[in-house]
């Protein structure tokens, strides 16, 4: 069995945000990042110029037979593709970075003697320079056999992340619990943003007003937990607030009415959990939301 460690060579096809912020994270941790391939070679350049001595491929082929082990970072649907688009050897290994993909995409380069595995940071990345400063800290979900088992969580350990191990058939709910917090906060975020235009700010003023109740939210939860991080006009219990809300939303903006209803019912278990409130007042609560459905 091939022993893969931190002198492994490296290499990624696909140069986004996620891949070029790997590459770096790597390359500053001692790890040998030595070429990358992208669809355009233009991409390419730009991430191999941020990683002294990181050649860019116009290639996958040639990218391939350069290094010892290969990331891809492509969009989820394209990492079946890439793979077989290319010609692995044994001793070699594979992994790709998406949450909610098992290793069948990765079954050509295994048939062919490679190892493979899965590499999943669980955070957004809107770009390279923040995803660098982002990923300490960041949970990485790993799927992987005995040959890179622990190359992979020393790996994450080493980048300042946190590993976990994952069986195939949790990748989709591990994935589904990442995208609510990031694709779809980042959307309740522009849906609050949106309000205040009704009132006569501008979308710029809200998000710049709630951004530091999302941090500090995200701190009160990493802080305390489930429940006791759960906090506000429902938790308490504050029938008047409450009204006051569905009848503005349903006067003033109510194509976010349905949100705002779904989400305070979906709330409502965790404040009587945290014993904020009394289960027969939450049931008069979700009564009062479920009429402004």
């Amino acid at each position: 069995m091939t022993i893969f460690h931190k002198s492994t060579s490296i290499g990624f096809i696909g140069a986004g945000a996620v891949g070029g912020s790997l590459s770096v994270a790597l390359h500053n941790a001692g790890y040998p990042v030595l070429a990358v391939a992208s669809r355009t070679h233009a991409s390419a350049e730009t991430f191999a110029a941020r990683i002294p001595g990181c050649t860019p491929y116009r290639s996958f082929q040639k990218l391939t037979d350069s290094v010892g082990f290969v990331f891809i970072t492509t969009s989820d649907d394209a990492i079946g593709a890439v793979c077989d688009s290319v010609r692995w050897r044994e001793g070699q290994a594979v992994a790709h970075c998406s949450g909610a993909a098992s290793l069948d995409s990765l079954q050509g380069a295994v048939e062919a003697g490679a190892a493979s595995g899965a590499f999943h940071p669980l955070q957004a990345f809107s770009s390279v320079e923040e995803g660098v400063q982002n990923i300490p800290g960041t949970t990485f979900g790993i799927e992987a056999g005995p040959e890179l088992h622990d190359y992979l969580e020393q790996m994450a350990l080493d980048i300042g992340g946190n590993p976990i191990f994952l069986r195939p058939e949790d990748k989709v709910l591990y994935h589904i619990s990442g995208v609510l917090m990031g694709n779809l906060l980042s959307v309740l975020a522009s849906v609050a943003a949106s309000v205040w235009p009704k009132f006569d700010r501008s979308r710029d003023e809200g998000i710049h007003a709630l951004t530091p109740m999302m941090v500090a939210a995200a701190r009160n939860m990493d802080a305390n937990g489930v429940p006791q991080g759960v906090a506000g006009p429902y938790p308490r219990g504050d029938l008047g607030t409450i009204r006051k809300h569905l009848e503005a939303l349903s006067a003033s903006a109510p194509e976010y009415l349905p949100l705002y209803c779904e989400l305070a019912l979906a709330g409502l278990p965790f404040a009587v959990e945290k014993g904020a409130l009394k289960p027969e007042l939450a049931d008069e609560i979700a009564e009062i939301v479920k009429s402004y459905r």
